[in-house]
């Protein structure tokens, strides 16, 4: 195995974990509002059905709203068994950060229209991006889009229609209510400690 295969093997483990006992959780009870933002990133739970088992399968992934449907990136590649899932059973259901859906999921076969799909999405990753390559965050569009190039990209049609994009998704201002939500709270605490020390 060689030195970049662990390191990917051991950040796989550490999403897996991550992923089971925090991410999917929050996801779960419709709190993703709590923690999207340009700086965490955009976070949903995407379920899908058990190839082998058949059961329901919860994995937190990172989206875009483009035209009406929801797009996501496999960013570990094909062996995703969330994406082996949907090539057996393409019917999903996503937990957006403030609401619900279920839809149809496919594979975008053109790969330039996949590569301009997968920078959206990594576009919306936050600092998970580093992960992907600590210059990441730094890259311009084409430079990104190149490197992500051959990445399988998913697009999820929603049974009810075209999906608009909410103030929790992607190029939303709801992240704007939590920190001005926590800034007053810092801000009540500190007068608090303050009249706490003059009396």
């Amino acid at each position: 195995m060689s030195q970049e295969d662990a390191f990917r093997d051991i950040e796989r483990q550490i999403f897996k974990v991550m992923n089971t006992w925090f991410m999917a959780p929050l996801l779960r009870r419709g709190l993703g509002w709590l923690i999207g933002s340009p700086a965490s990133g955009y976070f949903m739970l995407l379920r899908t059905t058990g190839r082998k088992s058949g059961q329901p399968r919860e994995t937190p992934l990172n989206y875009a709203i483009v035209d009406g449907c929801v797009v996501c990136l496999a960013g570990f590649g094909s062996a995703s068994h969330w994406l082996a899932n949907i090539r057996s059973q393409p019917h999903v259901a996503v937990r957006l950060p403030a609401r619900a859906l279920e839809g149809s999921a496919e594979l975008v076969a053109d790969q330039d229209e996949a590569a301009g799909l997968a920078l959206r999405v990594a576009r919306n990753s936050g600092f998970a991006l580093v992960f992907e390559d600590p210059r990441c965050l730094l890259m311009g569009d084409d430079e990104l889009r190149a490197l992500l190039r051959g990445r399988p990209v998913v697009r999820i049609r929603p049974d009810d229609g075209p999906l608009a994009p909410g103030p929790h998704d992607p190029g939303g201002r709801g992240w704007l209510i939590l920190l001005g939500a926590l800034a007053l709270a810092a801000l009540a605490l500190a007068a608090l400690l303050r009249r706490g020390r003059a009396g």
